[in-house]
């Protein structure tokens, strides 16, 4: 939420750095090659990210097979008769990754299914600024975020994707199907918008499969306004 001054307050301080996209059936097998060369990817960014996982699906709380076929083997439970679902193609794939040391982060997804009330959708939770501990401290970098939001882009393919906190998102009224405006914003290149709106802050770049809009060098600072700008130049109602 925003007070009276436009500060952010303390509340929804939660960084998550998330991409979705609509319709995609895809085999659980393609899921869980794509799913563990991202993690590789997230190991490669900070030691912070690369952890003995725990899986919800794994109920005495030991470390995740991660490998393909283990993933292959939650990703398949996920959507199992076991969990409620008939052999149909439209529910998608779910994972959730947790450290085993309970620590805050997170890696999910809900993928390989067709869209319905809500969209496919992989996303890394990052600690809050007071769960911070000295191994961690760095995953709220700038250069971080920046890396995980581009591994996401370059494994999942995402239609829009966003580095984000609880607060920012308080500052949109969003439709469905809008593009969701953080720190860093990347939707795919059939999205136009207004460059010459775009606050000081914005850097832009083009990427091969969209554009990719940062808003300074401090992702857990963005001003108000700015995420309110680039709502405006991507022609929402602010």
């Amino acid at each position: 939420m925003v007070g009276k001054d436009g500060a952010m307050s303390m509340f929804g301080r939660r960084p998550t750095v998330a991409g979705y996209w609509g319709t995609r059936v895809q085999s659980s097998q393609e899921v869980a090659q794509t799913m563990r060369a991202f993690l590789d990817d997230l190991e490669a960014i900070d030691p912070g990210l690369a952890l003995p996982w725990v899986s919800t699906a794994e109920f005495d709380k030991v470390p995740a097979d991660l490998s393909v076929d283990g993933l292959v083997r939650i990703f398949e439970h996920s959507r199992s008769k076991e969990m409620g679902y008939s052999d149909t193609p439209g529910p998608g794939y779910d994972i959730d990754l947790s450290p085993e040391d309970g620590t805050a982060r997170r890696v999910g997804a809900w993928v390989g299914g067709l869209e319905t009330s809500a969209p496919n959708s992989v996303l890394v939770s990052l600690p809050t600024e007071t769960q911070l501990t000295d191994s961690t401290r760095r995953l709220l970098d700038p250069d971080i975020g920046d890396a995980i939001m581009r591994v996401i882009v370059k494994h999942w393919e995402p239609e829009r994707a966003r580095w984000s906190i609880g607060d920012y998102r308080h500052l949109q009224n969003r439709s469905k199907g809008e593009v969701e405006v953080g720190w860093e914003t990347y939707f795919h290149s059939g999205v136009t918008f207004d460059r010459s709106a775009l606050p000081q802050s914005a850097v832009v770049e083009d990427l091969p499969t969209g554009t990719l809009i940062r808003l300074g060098d401090k992702p857990m600072e963005v001003a108000a306004a700015d995420i309110v700008a680039v709502r405006a130049a991507l022609g929402y109602p602010v």
